[in-house]
């Protein structure tokens, strides 16, 4: 009896996984419209080579965006910007592989932005600008591993005491913002929201770029989400996600619907969560990323338990367990599996 109880449990279980699969695989396949529909400024403008790169870089067309770099940076007659320019291109490219992934810090970007510097030389001050703000990106990256952010500090200083220096202010905005990150993840949050209103308002002064914008809102959205303050963040990463999208950032726009989804259940708001976590997993089945596929199932799971589907929120935490096991993300599998034990605990 017992066996017999138990494949009838299996068989039962099983069936449920099958209806959910169909639900949001169905669901997916409908979002897919929605996802080519997006406004993408960043198609329609291709200035250049580099600009190029960027564009298919942020779309999260990463393979697309290797192939034109190498390309390009292996013509002869490159001035020195252009070449320094494709080296940090290719090591953001690299770096991004890396997040999809979860293989950061990826020895491959340190290369690059390495010959970048040795491309630049000691007296080109605007080409050294640009490879200390990649220095601070990625030893800022470096820097989650220990939470030891002095070597990522010390280049974005350098950046901005670089790019005052030239009175790049999208550049001093850029670097600033690296420094409110970095100050974010130390704890000191109110000194990193002044960094962040401080890059923002840099950035609108010298031409106010959608993309970085994004970038700013959605780190003072961090802010007041390490604070307690939820409903206060829910705008900022609003404002983020349409800021993204509105520059191209597709890529990009994967993690901003996520986390505005995750604030949305948190805030109780779980029906309105569905629209922001449906476009995030269309994006992640888009661009085949691992880590946003197992973000969204965590952040699905969530929205499940609060609209009062345990099974379903347990099929969708065991299988982030799985996922962030395989890809080696410690901090996913043990946020899923403490959901799976809240779930089998509570009353």
């Amino acid at each position: 009896m017992l066996d017999v109880a138990s494949q009838q449990s299996r068989a039962r279980m099983n069936t449920k996984r099958t209806v959910i699969g169909v639900r949001w695989n169905t669901l997916l396949v409908c979002a897919t419209a929605s996802l080519a529909a997006l406004p993408c400024t960043a198609r329609a403008q291709s200035p250049n080579a580099v600009q190029e790169i960027r564009d298919a870089r942020l779309r999260g067309t990463l393979a697309d965006a290797q192939r034109l770099a190498e390309h390009h940076l292996a013509a002869d007659g490159l001035r020195p910007a252009e070449e320094v320019a494709l080296h940090l291109e290719l090591a953001r490219i690299h770096d991004r592989y890396g997040l999809h992934h979860n293989t950061r810090p990826v020895r491959a970007a340190m290369e690059h932005v390495d010959a970048a510097a040795g491309v630049a030389g000691p007296d080109t001050t605007d080409l050294l600008a640009a490879v200390e703000l990649a220095r601070a990106e990625l030893w800022y990256r470096v820097g989650m591993r220990d939470r030891q952010f002095l070597e990522a500090e010390r280049h974005a200083r350098r950046a901005v005491d670089l790019c005052r220096l030239l009175e790049d202010q999208h550049g001093e905005a850029e670097a600033v913002h690296r420094l409110g990150l970095i100050e974010l993840q130390r704890g000191n949050l109110d000194t990193a929201r002044v960094h962040f209103e401080e890059s923002r308002s840099l950035d609108i002064a010298a031409g106010e770029r959608p993309f970085f914008q994004g970038e700013y809102e959605r780190h003072i959205a961090f802010v007041e989400l390490f604070e307690g303050n939820v409903e206060a963040a829910i705008p900022h990463l609003q404002q983020s996600l349409a800021l993204r999208r509105q520059s191209g950032a597709i890529d990009a726009s994967m993690f901003a619907a996520n986390t505005l989804a995750s604030a949305l259940v948190t805030a109780g708001r779980a029906e309105e969560a569905r629209r922001p976590l449906l476009y995030a997993m269309t994006v992640a089945e888009s661009l085949g990323s691992p880590v946003g596929r197992a973000r969204n199932g965590l952040v699905a799971g969530r929205l499940y338990s609060a609209l009062g589907d345990e099974d379903a929120a347990r099929i969708a935490f065991d299988q982030v367990v799985s996922l962030a096991e395989s890809l080696g993300s410690r901090s996913l599998a043990e946020a899923a599996s403490a959901a799976l034990d809240s779930l089998q605990t509570a009353p």
